[in-house]
């Protein structure tokens, strides 16, 4: 999955019926597939459709610069348009108010900086 496919993916998802973990799945399988390929700037470099969310814009391209940063690749430009970024609130991911401190120390500054708060182990498949 690029980043192409995991929008079209999430814009379809927020369309229906599909839980926060449906979504959240998605992003992990986007994210294995990036970590399992042998070019990471293809997976990545085209732009990923906005979604109708600004949480879940900010998230792809806060997954996108992490991606980037750790494969060593150039973080790609359009993850830097006003519309990758929460407006002036946060977004906790989780629903549960208990769990937010823990997502605040334990989110990847890539997300952090758009706003967006999850913990790390959130996005990873086990």
């Amino acid at each position: 999955m690029n980043t192409v496919d995991l929008g079209r993916h999430l814009a379809a998802s927020l369309q229906s019926e599909e839980t926060v973990g449906d979504r959240l799945r998605l992003v992990r399988q986007f994210i294995m597939d990036c970590d399992n390929s042998s070019n990471v700037t293809a997976q990545i470099s085209d732009a990923s459709m906005l979604t109708g969310d600004r949480g879940w814009d900010a998230l792809v391209a806060g997954v996108v610069e992490d991606i980037a940063y750790r494969h060593g690749s150039k973080v790609p430009r359009w993850t830097m348009e006003p519309e990758r970024f929460t407006d002036d609130r946060w977004w906790f991911v989780t629903a549960f108010p208990a769990l937010h401190a823990t997502a605040f120390v334990e989110t990847p500054a890539s997300l952090a900086n758009r706003g967006v708060f999850i913990r790390r182990a959130s996005l990873v498949n086990i």
